[in-house]
């Protein structure tokens, strides 16, 4: 009889507690109803002028700028001198891809003039520049991306500096894609073998054997696995 009177006195509390946050909560928003209210209308309103920037400006501009870049693209396809300074700086009639990347900014198209820049700067020998365009090459692409980290190591590995150079080996080698991470683990492989760090050089070697056999195979890793083993055997 005694725990059934602590049980109802209980229930009777919780149900007490439960009406005065009630109660508390209405207060509240009677209270403060107008800045609620106009906090709500605020973030519709920015949604939904978000979704109208999107959709009547950006697709807009991107649908423009897709079409620009078809020129710039086929004249980096050709590849002499005189073709790539086209593709970059265009003519009177042509944007070239420092012009889209600049002139349709926010768009995907920029994004990839940016990377396609850094693709002629570097044929042109300019590797400043190519860095400074590749840079800016951000991740929507994803397969073009991973080739750009790639490239970026392969800069920094020119200029001597490993540490970047490893850094963005291992950025590309998370891709899924065999045109790619394959590479990027070997370039860490022999980076790892100039150092004679034959411990890490043997790991990527072996984990392109794991992910990617069939590169494994056509690349003959097999070669570089024997000869990291022996190293790390001694």
């Amino acid at each position: 009889m005694a725990n059934n009177e602590k049980l109802g006195s209980k229930k009777i509390e919780q149900e007490a507690e439960k009406e005065n946050f009630v109660t508390k909560v209405l207060a509240f928003f009677n209270k403060y109803q107008n800045i609620i209210y106009g906090i709500i209308i605020g973030v519709l309103v920015v949604a939904c002028a978000i979704i109208a920037f999107n959709r009547f400006y950006i697709q807009k501009k991107n649908a423009e700028a897709s079409a620009q870049i078809v020129r710039p693209i086929s004249l980096f396809m050709l590849g002499d001198t005189t073709s790539l300074n086209l593709a970059l700086e265009g003519d009177d009639e042509n944007d070239g891809f420092l012009s889209i990347a600049s002139g349709y900014k926010l768009t995907r198209t920029a994004n990839t003039a940016n990377y396609y820049a850094g693709l002629t700067y570097l044929k042109l020998g300019q590797k400043d520049e190519a860095m400074s365009y590749l840079k800016k090459f951000k991740k929507k692409e994803d397969v073009l991306w991973y080739g750009c980290q790639m490239t970026i190591g392969d800069l920094y590995d020119d200029e001597g500096d490993e540490a970047n150079a490893m850094k963005y080996y291992k950025k590309a080698a998370q891709s899924e894609d065999p045109l790619y991470a394959p590479v990027a683990l070997f370039k860490m492989g022999q980076m790892y073998e100039r150092n004679e760090n034959w411990n890490d050089a043997l790991k990527a070697y072996k984990e392109i054997e794991a992910r990617f056999y069939a590169e494994y195979n056509k690349m003959n890793i097999a070669q570089y696995v024997e000869r990291a083993q022996l190293k790390v055997s001694k």
